[in-house]
């Protein structure tokens, strides 16, 4: 049986065989930067033109994967959504976003790091101060405390490009989630 580290590999292996620009994020990228915690999914941003959609379907096999049919995925790489894949052996759910054309999404991408991940393994992955201004979106979106946990988690174990992370917390209107985590009681 594929565990879900297999499977997470086994995804990044096909996306940069196939030329694909990504980068890892939500709770995986928490933990690269901060604290370990439970997760059952992948979160990753591509960088994906409308002519590859087609590339899904031959990277993505439906013996291993559930993956939506391409004009899904053309669907949503044009109005720049997100689609599922779904490992069918582990079960492994990868929410795959498509790169947004904001300002921050652009200067984002740019700014992913590639870093061990795990013993031996090198991914890229988003870089700490932009992990933390999507968790605190998230956090404005009425997401969970966890996020708060998450950014706390990096902020103890990570450094931090202060001056990037002000100004776009004040560029993205997150001012008020940011004095949020910092001001709440430590759990």
């Amino acid at each position: 049986m594929n565990t879900g580290f297999e499977s997470f590999l086994l995804v990044i292996k096909k996306l940069e065989s196939a030329g694909i620009p990504y980068m890892v994020v939500g709770s995986i990228a928490s933990m690269a930067y901060g604290e370990p915690r439970l997760t059952h999914d992948m979160d990753l941003v591509i960088d994906l033109p409308p002519q590859d959609a087609d590339k899904f379907e031959e990277l993505f096999t439906l013996d291993q994967f559930y993956c939506p049919p391409n004009e899904v995925i053309r669907t949503e790489v044009v109005h720049r959504g997100q689609f599922n894949l779904i490992h069918h052996d582990s079960g492994l759910k990868v929410d795959v976003v498509i790169r947004k054309m904001t300002p921050h999404a652009k200067e984002e991408f740019t700014r992913r790091q590639r870093i061990p991940l795990w013993e031996g393994v090198e991914v890229f992955v988003a870089s700490p101060e932009d992990v933390i201004l999507k968790k605190l979106d998230f956090l404005r979106q009425g997401g969970s405390e966890k996020h708060i946990t998450d950014i706390r988690g990096i902020l103890s174990q990570t450094q931090i490009d202060q001056n990037y992370l002000n100004h776009w917390i004040k560029e993205l209107g997150l001012e008020r989630e940011w004095q949020l985590t910092l001001a709440l009681p430590c759990a």
